[in-house]
């Protein structure tokens, strides 16, 4: 696949992504106040789905069908389990309150699931799109630990719909979406080895 066609699904994914959640936080749960947090974000599982997608096209020089099709499966149940938890441990972090009695707090719980979800990634994507080097986990947990600062540094320069620029809003505008949707991909695309991925014809 041509470079400039796979910057285009990776751009254009991107973007899909983030229209997903504003669409529906500005016109589903409705913009004012905390009413994008009521109920769970539905929007997040066609957004898991575009990310692994796009991650199906981006990573590998080649796959088959049945093993892309495999990945897109397993990639979008891992997204989603790791959304739901670190959803779950935001709240727990910015409410003040402590995750549960176990001795686990929201921080250690969002470090585990980003890095569960990118070990699975990097293992899922080595399986059935390309052979990935050994740190290809270590890259895709490094590009999820950018999403927040690059969050924050977009909302400075594209306010919220209300003129906002701070952390919680860069959530609202769904930057984060944005940014995960770039830096996953891109990530497993950069652990790549070189030669040519199982099922490749």
């Amino acid at each position: 696949m041509d470079r400039a066609i796979r910057l285009s699904i990776l751009v254009g994914g991107a973007f899909a992504a983030w229209g997903l959640w504003l669409a529906e936080v500005r016109w589903v749960k409705g913009w004012e106040g905390l009413a994008w947090l009521s109920g769970f974000n539905w929007s997040a599982l066609p957004i898991c789905a575009l990310i692994v997608v796009v991650a199906s096209y981006v990573t590998p020089a080649r796959a088959s069908r049945p093993d892309r099709r495999v990945f897109i499966g397993v990639g979008w149940v891992l997204a989603i389990a790791a959304f739901a938890v670190a959803r779950r441990a935001t709240f727990e972090l910015f409410s003040g309150s402590a995750m549960g009695r176990a001795g686990l707090g929201p921080a250690a719980v969002l470090l585990i699931a980003g890095a569960a979800v990118s070990a699975g990634l990097a293992l899922s994507a080595s399986r059935w799109l390309a052979p990935l080097r050994r740190w290809a986990g270590v890259l895709v947990a490094v590009g999820l630990a950018l999403v927040l600062p690059l969050s924050v540094a977009t909302i400075r320069l594209l306010p919220a719909l209300n003129g906002s620029t701070d952390q919680i809003h860069s959530i609202k505008m769904g930057y984060p979406v944005f940014w995960t949707a770039v830096l996953v991909p891109l990530a497993l695309r950069l652990g790549r080895r070189a030669g040519r991925g199982p099922g490749a014809r």
